[in-house]
């Protein structure tokens, strides 16, 4: 079994490339990506269904308390809280069911898909626990640029007027860590009106127009 790296963190995108501009390439990659798979799996509610973008990618989720993950890796990495493996040619997520935040579970399976639909390279496993984001890690700041803009897009909590953490967290079935920076971004976004200038971004804001009337209504 291969193993491809595990890290499931988040940092805010602004400054990153305050630190390096470079990042922005690898930063439009995995954003334009969770865009297209949101399209392209025809998902159009908040909280986004991950168990549909695993299914159409071919990408199978197993809990550790389904597997004898523990006899196979080393300590370290499966008490981490998940990684995706090649096994068989076919892409497989391990998620460690023994986190108690079923949140925090939905970002690391958001992450480890990110890796599995960007197609990253393999290599050495990561097992890390932190909230605090691998800096010099492309593959892991792709992944998690990725889960984050298929868990919160941008396009539909401005369309929905969202601004706070606990917002986010209730809408979108996020961690607060996740919520937390999230909401940072998208401050810096309202200030710029920096949404929808995309076409793809468009196209999701479009797929999403039923699930906001509804939301707008109810609220």
């Amino acid at each position: 079994m291969k193993l491809f790296r595990q890290n499931f963190t988040m940092i805010p995108i602004n400054i990153f490339f305050r630190r390096n501009c470079k990042m922005y390439e690898n930063y439009k990659k995995a954003r334009n990506t969770s865009w297209d798979v949101l399209l392209n799996c025809g998902i159009s509610k908040l909280p986004i269904s991950l168990g549909v973008i695993a299914d159409l990618y071919d990408i199978k989720v197993i809990a550790y308390s389904d597997t004898n993950i523990t006899q196979v890796l080393k300590n370290e990495v499966v008490e981490g809280d998940g990684f995706i493996a090649y096994s068989g040619g076919k892409k497989e997520i391990y998620i460690n069911d023994k986190i108690n935040s079923r949140n925090r579970r939905r970002f690391t399976l958001a992450h480890e898909l990110g890796h599995g639909v960007l197609n990253h390279d393999i290599g050495t496993v990561h097992y890390r626990n932190s909230e605090i984001d691998n800096q010099t890690d492309m593959q892991e700041f792709e992944a998690n640029v990725f889960a984050r803009n298929v868990l919160m897009p941008a396009t539909v909590l401005s369309a929905l007027d969202i601004h706070t953490t606990e917002e986010i967290m209730k809408i979108c079935e996020v961690s607060r860590k996740s919520a937390e920076i999230r909401a940072a971004r998208m401050e810096l976004l309202y200030k710029r009106n920096m949404f929808n200038s995309h076409p793809l971004e468009r196209k999701v804001r479009e797929q999403f127009n039923q699930f906001i009337k509804t939301y707008k209504k109810q609220t």
